[in-house]
């Protein structure tokens, strides 16, 4: 009579759970990817910054006028015109490996901080509340009215810094978090196919899934309220953003190789070879 050979328990386990694990992973990577890239769609038709002197007349009237009863001195000292973008780009390699410095489109304004700056910051910050702005003050003052924030805050020389800047359209969170739902769906229903053997799919897509973790972590932590207004940012960051774009490439060819294969599947199917 042949012996009957039981199976390992731990070893069924295993492969019974192995698929619930490929699909977790792989739905929280692209659940992730899915939120930025749902925030990013939000912030799509947001307004053009003002131009030099409509920024001024912005700030203006929130600044204290001189001690002699003129006019307050407002300067535009630069600007960033992209909806978000590298303050300091420093050429190809920024925007190959990232930075630290990925921030917003904004318009800077300089006026003089008189004896006291961080008086003449709470100083502002008073004005803009009485104007209708929503004021969050703390060392510095962050406000914001309508389509627009505007930071103010004291610089090393002495002056006071007005940072203006776009208001996050109503538009992001949601479709953020319709994004995250998508990629959650996607990648659940998907990441089963990456549980077998060593195909070139699927070492691809984990590799993929591996280069994205840091941006993964990073993202759904930013996910908890309050959410940053460049919800994909932590893609952006220095030594990140290589990663990401790594990933990101190797998951499409994992898709790309997945789909080949399952094309010429089913071509030899329909010619009748195995």
């Amino acid at each position: 009579m042949a012996a009957v050979v039981q199976a390992d328990p731990f070893t069924a386990a295993t492969t019974r759970l192995r698929p619930v694990v490929a699909a977790v992973v792989v739905a929280i990577t692209l659940a992730a990817l899915g939120a930025g890239f749902g925030a990013v769609l939000g912030w799509l038709g947001a307004p053009d910054l003002p131009d030099d002197a409509a920024a001024i007349a912005i700030v203006a009237p929130a600044v204290p006028v001189a001690a002699d009863g003129t006019a307050a001195n407002v300067v535009v000292a630069g600007r960033l015109v992209e909806l978000f973008g590298y303050e300091h780009p420093d050429g190809p390699w920024t925007w190959l490996v990232g930075d630290s410095d990925y921030i917003g489109g904004a318009v800077w304004l300089t006026t003089p901080g008189g004896d006291d700056p961080a008086t003449t910051v709470r100083t502002i910050g008073d004005t803009l509340a009485a104007e209708g702005w929503r004021v969050t003050a703390g060392g510095d003052v962050s406000a914001r009215k309508g389509a627009w924030t505007l930071g103010v805050y004291e610089w090393s020389d002495g002056s006071v810094v007005l940072a203006l800047g776009r208001a996050r359209p109503g538009r992001v969170v949601p479709l953020a978090l319709l994004g995250y739902v998508a990629g959650l769906a996607a990648g659940w229903l998907g990441g089963r196919r990456f549980a077998g053997g060593p195909t070139p799919a699927r070492v691809a897509g984990w590799a993929g899934v591996a280069l994205l973790l840091p941006g993964t972590a990073l993202t759904t932590v930013a996910l908890i309220p309050p959410q940053p207004d460049a919800l994909w940012g932590s893609y952006m960051l220095l030594g990140i953003r290589a990663l990401s774009t790594a990933g990101i490439a190797l998951l499409a060819g994992a898709v790309a190789l997945a789909a080949a294969t399952r094309v010429r599947r089913k071509v030899r199917r329909a010619w009748g070879r195995p």
